[in-house]
């Protein structure tokens, strides 16, 4: 992994309190989506798609940097004030428990 993508993978992380690793054609990128939507902090999520990006090659190199930086390749991934808070699969199982709101206050998302 080449240091300059670590570098910028990082930087995305720490500038972002709350940000998420995503493709635009995913469809549990598009189920946390609805998450933010539903708590009304879309504008407060970072949102970084992959495929979007104009340099194909560059994305892919920082997909590696995340994918090394977060210890999984998933989409979504989920950092919240600079740790990975986890997947969609996270929040699903958070929603189930009724703990998600919880997190979102202790996070100061909501």
């Amino acid at each position: 992994m080449s240091e300059p993508y670590l570098s910028q993978a990082q930087k995305y992380i720490d500038e972002n309190p709350y940000f998420m690793l995503s493709k635009s054609w995913c469809p549990d990128c598009h189920y946390t989506y609805k998450v933010w939507e539903q708590y009304g902090v879309v504008s407060k999520v970072k949102v970084l798609e992959l495929d979007k990006l104009s340099d194909q090659k560059e994305a892919a190199q920082l997909e590696a940097a995340f994918t090394q930086l977060a210890g999984l390749k998933w989409v979504p991934t989920i950092w919240f004030n600079g740790k990975r808070l986890g997947t969609e699969a996270d929040l699903k199982r958070w929603d189930q428990e009724g703990s998600l709101t919880k997190i979102f206050t202790e996070s100061k998302l909501i």
